[in-house]
């Protein structure tokens, strides 16, 4: 039987070559065709400050694309950032804006996994993304589908501090609050733990991983921290540990 292949979701205002290297890790950890959803940052400066659907309609491509080359079912979201958000947003059966067709992507997608997403949108947060995920929230709730299996993976890396804070404490102080979360907040430099938990959705946390390539250690690339959520996800083991690895 064809094993459900890996649709990656880049974040905001990545392009669809930043991971690469995630797409071939996984390849190689899980044993399944990678595909990743073809975005550039063109794409983001035209879909990504207003409601998402621009986007949403290139996943629910990259995901016909590998159901028709590799003849399986279903696929395996793997949504880095906002990549989440969107992955989200396709599962839904409801409009995200009028005239956006919905694609019903729940019945194409066997789990969707996050990395560093925002899921919920901070109190005060006027960013468009984070109205999404404030949203989708609200409408699918939690793990809001029986039939996908959810994931929230988060990263712990820095702490946000103002005064008298380093020069990356401070940027991710500032990172924080601009989410709508307390700029003190732990997190991986850009979203902080508490806009990655969502009630009802399978939390891990993985001990000095960061956002993004500025913050060193990140999702996109790090081998480690990229077998420790598959191997986790895959064979069913307790996600709501925390995993630190050297």
């Amino acid at each position: 039987m064809q094993r459900d292949p890996i649709v990656i979701i880049g974040g905001f205002g990545s392009d669809w070559r930043d991971y690469q290297e995630l797409a071939r890790l996984l390849a190689g950890i899980a044993d399944r065709r990678v595909f990743i959803t073809h975005v550039t940052r063109a794409t983001w400066v035209l879909g990504g400050f207003s409601d998402y659907k621009l986007l949403v309609d290139c996943a629910h491509q990259a995901v016909l694309h590998a159901l028709r080359i590799t003849g399986a079912g279903k696929v395996v979201l793997v949504g880095h950032s906002a990549g989440g958000v969107i992955g989200r947003g396709y599962l839904a059966d409801k409009a995200i804006r009028p005239h956006h067709i919905p694609h019903h992507g729940h019945t194409r997608v066997s789990r969707l996994i996050m990395l560093g997403s925002p899921l919920r949108g901070g109190a005060t947060s006027s960013q468009p993304g984070m109205r999404q995920a404030a949203w989708l929230d609200e409408a699918y709730p939690g793990a809001y589908w029986p039939g996908v299996q959810y994931l929230s993976v988060r990263g712990r890396l820095i702490q946000g501090r103002l005064a008298g804070g380093s020069p990356r404490e401070i940027l991710a102080f500032r990172n924080y609050e601009f989410l709508g979360a307390a700029g003190d907040a732990m997190g991986d430099g850009v979203v902080p733990e508490s806009l990655a938990a969502v009630d009802g959705i399978p939390l891990m946390d993985i001990e000095g991983i960061g956002h993004s390539p500025l913050w060193g250690r990140w999702f996109g690339t790090d081998a480690a921290a990229t077998r420790a959520w598959w191997h986790y996800f895959d064979v069913g083991d307790r996600v709501d540990e925390k995993i630190a690895y050297a």
